[in-house]
């Protein structure tokens, strides 16, 4: 903050950035609050020092404390859907599917929100995440699961 012109201060961020994340637990069942924070550092590394030479090391922990939050999301909303509570599981699946794309977590993210909607009665919602998860992963496992199951829905 008081040498915002020094020239390691891409190296100070960077740092601050590893601090936070070097104290994520290692499970995602504990609280990964300092996700955010260590995020938030390496993405000041990425934006505003896009010549430095921690931007590959920042991009590489970015995604990993990104994929812990993403997996945290999607334990939760495998829990809600597991004991039915399908209104708070089609919340989590679309928030992963908003927050946390392209993490490899997206076909059972639409998969669960399809399965959710048709549950709470959302038939247009439902049939919306199917026509994604068609488009987008056809030969996943989750869309030949979706063309069998949610025939009992009416589902196309």
């Amino acid at each position: 903050e008081f040498h915002p012109k020094h020239p390691k201060i891409d190296y100070v961020t960077y740092r601050l950035a590893l601090s936070y994340f070097n104290q994520l637990p290692d499970t995602i069942d504990r609280d990964l609050s300092l996700a955010d924070k260590s995020i938030l550092y390496f993405d000041e590394v990425l934006n505003s020092y896009p010549n430095s030479e921690f931007v590959k090391e920042a991009k590489e922990k970015r995604l990993e404390a990104l994929g812990k939050l993403a997996s945290k999301e999607m334990y939760v909303a495998r829990f809600y859907s597991k004991h039915e509570k399908f209104d708070s599981a089609l919340r989590r699946f679309e928030n992963v599917l908003k927050t946390y794309p392209n993490l490899g977590f997206d076909s059972e993210a639409l998969y669960g929100a399809a399965k959710s909607a048709f549950e709470t009665g959302e038939k247009e919602r439902a049939q919306q995440h199917l026509k994604n998860l068609y488009s987008l992963f056809p030969a996943s496992d989750e869309a030949n699961r979706a063309k069998n199951e949610f025939k009992k829905y009416g589902a196309n």
